[in-house]
């Protein structure tokens, strides 16, 4: 399968300048540059179910990832027969989902995410619905007025991305060269004079003469340690740069409820021990387990959303407060929003009663030709409209979630 991580001899790489405790063992405070904090800005774009497989991809054969019963549901789609499911597609949905802002992310210094690029599928005898012709983002689906496999693949003539770059030296997210403070639970400060003096001052530290500096290469396999440990310690830099053996690792959770929360609900029979006071497991038809599995398409910032940055994802809520607290001057466009309301991917969405996060809505596309090739665009006008197909359907229009139904389901 086609991946779009960067080759280890042409691996890009930052500099981190580090200010170590070296009584302590800890990480104080990173001093990095904007192309790394897009880097971590880009986490709050990752849908859960990639963020999960790429741990596990990368972890030693001895070491289970800790995210709570997040990867038992992640194993759950993976061990699954595909019955269980609509059809084929709607198992890869759920393993690898795909990101909404990756044509951002693509664009990194160094993109963690190696999920799969979009491409775009149509029937090869041009079939079409409501005068409009079918396109899928996956290859194997059948056409629904031919029967025959949507196998032709087109290209985007152009690619217009969620933010217009106005300056070369721009980052992705980030504006400008500027510098950053990052902390070891990864609160992100710009470096303006004084800012650095202010931090170490509220970390307990009046001078400079119980720190030393020392400098870091971090490639990709730093960064996705970073993820791992941005999930489940408060201390992350620490846990990766000097391989602290007292990783403050933190499992609470206790958010806030949102205060526009719905009426909406599921019924699920629980079948409990009164004895020990725990459940023991629960019986529940198709929408709760659409509902458990749509967490694997949702990115990690649609979470810090619904619970107003209250999640305890180790460190993940420092880093959407950073994003929050960042002035809009220094975000390219509207990228600051794009990372504060982050969007599941489109036709990847839950959209049954106990829907939590928003889903992106799909493009508008138009078919058309350019010197004898075939080609689509949101920018091109010429050509007859292209419907996305939605494949985990049976007409191709209507979302159905990604279980069969009707289904009964045991969850432990």
């Amino acid at each position: 399968m086609a991946s779009n991580v960067v080759p280890k001899e042409e691996e890009q790489t930052f500099t981190l300048r580090l200010l170590v405790d070296r009584e302590k063992n800890r990480v104080v405070v990173a001093e990095a540059s904007r192309d790394f904090v897009d880097t971590l800005f880009s986490f709050l774009t990752i849908p859960l179910g990639t963020i999960i497989r790429l741990i596990s991809k990368n972890n030693h054969h001895d070491q289970q990832p800790q995210h709570g019963c997040v990867n038992n549901l992640y194993r759950s789609v993976e061990n699954s027969g595909d019955k269980v499911f609509w059809n084929p597609i709607c198992k890869r949905m759920l393993l690898r989902p795909r990101n909404s802002s990756e044509s951002l992310c693509k664009k990194l210094k160094l993109n963690v995410d190696d999920t799969e690029p979009t491409r775009f599928f149509m029937c090869s005898s041009k079939c079409s619905i409501r005068d409009s012709t079918l396109l899928s983002t996956f290859s194997g689906a059948n056409c629904l007025k031919c029967g025959k496999l949507m196998d032709r693949e087109t290209k985007l003539l152009e690619d217009s991305g969620e933010v217009r770059h106005q300056h070369g030296q721009d980052g992705v997210f980030l504006k400008g060269e500027a510098r950053y403070i990052v902390s070891d639970d990864l609160k992100v400060l710009r470096n303006f004079p004084g800012n650095l003096m202010k931090e170490l001052v509220k970390l307990g530290y009046t001078d400079f003469n119980n720190l030393s500096e020392m400098s870091r290469v971090v490639g990709f396999k730093e960064i996705l340690e970073l993820m791992k440990k941005a999930l489940t310690s408060t201390s992350p830099l620490s846990d990766v740069f000097l391989e602290s053996e007292e990783s403050k690792l933190l499992y609470s959770f206790s958010p806030k409820v949102p205060g526009n929360s719905t009426n909406s609900h599921i019924t699920i029979k629980v079948f409990a021990r009164k004895s020990m006071k725990k459940i023991m497991y629960a019986e529940a038809e198709e929408d709760f387990v659409d509902f458990l599995f749509s967490f694997l398409t949702a990115p990690i910032g649609s979470t810090m959303k619904l619970l107003d940055g209250n999640a305890s994802l180790g460190c993940m809520n420092y880093l959407y407060k950073s994003v929050k607290d960042f002035s809009d001057l220094w975000f390219v466009g509207n990228s600051n929003a794009i990372l504060l309301h982050p969007s599941v991917a489109p036709k990847f969405g839950c959209r049954n009663s106990l829907r939590l996060f928003s889903e992106k809505r799909a493009p508008t596309y138009y078919y058309g030709s350019k010197t004898g090739n075939d080609a689509i665009s949101s920018d091109f006008f010429n050509g007859s409209s292209m419907m996305m197909f939605e494949p985990r359907s049976s007409d191709g229009i209507n979302t159905q979630g990604f279980v069969r139904r009707p289904s009964l389901f045991v969850v432990g």
